[in-house]
């Protein structure tokens, strides 16, 4: 084996895997590059939700963050790697189907581009027929996954963890490998970042089985292998192997997709014939102002405060122009009207006040000038973030209606429903 070959791990578990694993992202990416690897994968069970968090704490350390997941298909975890944008929104579609009731091999079929599947013997399809020495079962079970895949991208999975079992599964996974002419991958179930938190590890999995350390059994890892160990001790394991070693560094290569990748693009507004975006907004904001200033205040607008108006409503739209934001203030604005043509209660809130363009289309109530609000706390070339423009609507019939006019005239595509992950 080469000894210049960084070594890569494409498994590790984060404390958002259902209590699966013990360590955050940040953590996971911290101890990798004290370890001095090039790049690591972040594979939470049916779940992408510490995927954001790793990758900011993987590009601090220098490091390529992989994406990919262990989505659960027919009752079994797969674990799926992206090797691109493609890959990327299959496996969310994978994930989601595996949410509301189950991924089926007919979806992983469907949704197997730009995927990588990794194979291990004892977690996985493969764990049942392995288990029992069944060959031929698992032969057939690896040719319908075949099936689901382009060439080449399913791999089969070494792990060493001092387990028995692990060893004679590993054993007829690579005779399986040698058989249907499969690249071996070296990887390590990694749960935690360091060894001491192994404790820590078997406490949670007792939380999710409701049960005691002392009473939970083979619920509890069998040692403290499942942390991030070095390149040379992952060289040392797999020496009968130098292969998989050598496989491992050739597809994180292959998997070049990063979150990086992803750049939103808004939805874009209906527009009547000849107009753009920009001037469309500003025809907007120049018709509504002067009604708008005027209803805030006792008496009509003095010169000086009409001067001081108009040089802050040129000076947003300027910016919202540069960083190509006016479609995102008419869908908001839209969303606005449409809510008010249907007697829905709406109202814009968070730093949108801040703003007096979104205050002359509606969007928030409070006057920005008059408050003397900073417009940057909203928008800033130099912060590099979208703006963020909260609405609030009343639950129930109201809501529901609004959303699906979001829905109708946006398309579904562009349009989503989110939750937070409280932690």
């Amino acid at each position: 084996m080469k000894t210049d070959v960084p070594y890569v791990e494409l498994r590790a578990q984060s404390a958002f895997s259902f209590l699966r694993g013990a360590s955050l992202p940040e953590e996971l990416a911290a101890q990798a590059a004290a370890l001095g690897y090039a790049a690591l994968a972040l594979t939470d069970l049916d779940n992408l939700c510490g995927a954001p968090r790793f990758h900011r704490a993987m590009q601090a350390a220098g490091l390529r963050p992989l994406v990919g997941a262990e989505a659960t298909i027919d009752g079994e975890p797969v674990l799926l790697l992206c090797r691109d944008a493609t890959g990327y929104g299959h496996l969310c579609r994978l994930l989601t189907r595996a949410a509301a009731g189950g991924a089926s091999f007919q979806d992983l079929t469907e949704h197997s581009a730009g995927l990588v599947c990794l194979l291990p013997a004892l977690r996985g399809p493969l764990r049942t027929p392995l288990a029992r020495g069944d060959h031929e079962a698992a032969a057939a079970v690896l040719e319908r996954l075949l099936e689901c895949f382009d060439p080449g991208d399913v791999c089969a999975e070494l792990q060493i963890h001092g387990e028995e079992a692990e060893d004679l599964g590993n054993g007829m996974l690579v005779a399986l490998a040698r058989r249907y002419e499969l690249p071996l991958v070296a990887t390590n179930d990694v749960r935690f970042a360091t060894p001491d938190r192994a404790l820590l590890c078997d406490a949670l999995a007792c939380v999710r089985g409701g049960t005691t350390l002392e009473q939970a059994g083979a619920a509890l890892l069998p040692n403290s292998e499942r942390a991030l160990k070095t390149p040379a001790q992952m060289a040392a394991l797999f020496g009968d192997v130098p292969e998989a070693i050598e496989n491992t560094v050739r597809l994180a290569e292959r998997c070049t997709f990063t979150l990086a990748a992803l750049r939103y693009r808004f939805p874009t507004y209906p527009l009547p014939p000849g107009e753009t975006e920009g001037d469309f907004l500003a025809a907007l904001v120049q018709d509504s102002a002067p009604a708008r200033f005027r209803l805030c205040h006792e008496t009509l607008m003095d010169a000086a405060f009409a001067r001081r108006v108009r040089e802050q409503l040129d000076r947003e739209l300027s910016l919202i122009r540069r960083l190509g934001l006016a479609g995102y203030f008419l869908i908001v604005w839209d969303i606005i009207q449409f809510c008010r043509s249907r007697g829905i209660l709406v109202q814009g809130r968070g730093s949108a006040a801040n703003s007096a363009v979104c205050f002359t289309l509606g969007i928030s109530a409070v006057d920005p000038l008059r408050h003397e609000l900073l417009f940057e706390r909203f928008l800033s070339e130099e912060r590099g973030e979208w703006p963020d423009i909260d609405l609030d609507l009343p639950s129930g019939r109201g809501r529901e209606e609004v959303i699906q006019y979001v829905y109708r005239k946006y398309g579904a595509a562009a349009c989503g429903m989110t939750a937070s992950v409280i932690t």
